[in-house]
């Protein structure tokens, strides 16, 4: 049984957010960066791709630019000031060295250093079908390890100081294990409002289902309408790795600096 997610009780309110794609921080975590951001976080949001593959009937230029614009929009919605873009090839994060990509992440985590990290769950890629997702689960949960090494990602004694990030919030399609569960009542009204502003990534979604409906003879019109005018928001799904072990150590061998 998923437990009440709760903030963390922390003095080092810093947190970051490792997404894919642009809708991907209002569709699988909005709410609970929401909840974080109410109790006085700051949030840190890293987008791996450029989305140029995410609209439907425009040319690449034009879904980069539009999507970008959707993406800071969504961020100035939630109240987050800080990001990083590294403007990787959407769709084709396959063909990207997962070592790169990590390495990249090593640098922005010992940049922000968060007490936690919220990204895709590395573990639940049997149920996702979207190679992005996967990679840059694998790399950020890497990156959560790796950081702490101080030879890490080239071999030298890198210019950052080593950082572990205390806790990993891991969210997806379907968590296997799932461990806390956010209600999103609290939230709802102000996460429609942030889910809204990805305009052409949501029409790109549904154009994706109208294809597959007249294959069968019919037409998601009705959809496409709902999809504009309110997007639907549910509860969500967490698997987190907290800070149970480093507290036990802490309470044998901890002496107060």
């Amino acid at each position: 049984m998923a437990e009440k997610l709760r903030i963390p009780l922390s003095a080092n309110k810093a947190g970051l957010i490792v997404i894919a794609h642009a809708d991907d921080l209002a569709l699988f975590c909005g709410g609970a960066a929401l909840a974080l951001l109410d109790a006085g976080w700051n949030l840190c949001v890293v987008r791996v791709t450029d989305d140029s593959w995410d609209s439907w009937g425009m040319s690449e230029r034009d879904t980069v630019e539009q999507n970008s614009k959707e993406f800071m929009m969504a961020l100035e919605t939630l109240g987050i000031t800080e990001s990083f873009e590294l403007h990787l090839q959407t769709d084709r994060l396959g063909d990207y060295s997962e070592v790169e990509l990590r390495n990249q992440l090593v640098g922005i985590i010992r940049e922000v250093r968060p007490y936690l990290v919220m990204t895709f769950d590395p573990d639940s890629t049997k149920f996702e079908d979207n190679e992005d997702h996967r990679m840059v689960a694998r790399a950020a949960t890497e990156a959560c390890w790796t950081a702490g090494f101080d030879k890490h990602p080239h071999g030298e004694i890198d210019q950052f100081i080593p950082h572990l990030p205390i806790e990993r919030w891991y969210f997806g399609r379907t968590v296997v294990e799932a461990t806390h569960k956010l209600e999103i009542a609290p939230y709802k009204e102000r996460l429609i409002e942030v889910i809204a502003s990805h305009k052409t990534m949501l029409l790109n979604m549904v154009s994706q289902l109208e294809l597959q409906a007249r294959f069968l003879g019919y037409t998601l019109e009705r959809l496409q309408i709902e999809v504009e005018k309110s997007p639907k928001v549910f509860a969500e799904i967490y698997r987190i790795i907290g800070s149970e072990r480093i507290t036990k150590i802490i309470e044998r061998f901890g002496e107060k600096l």
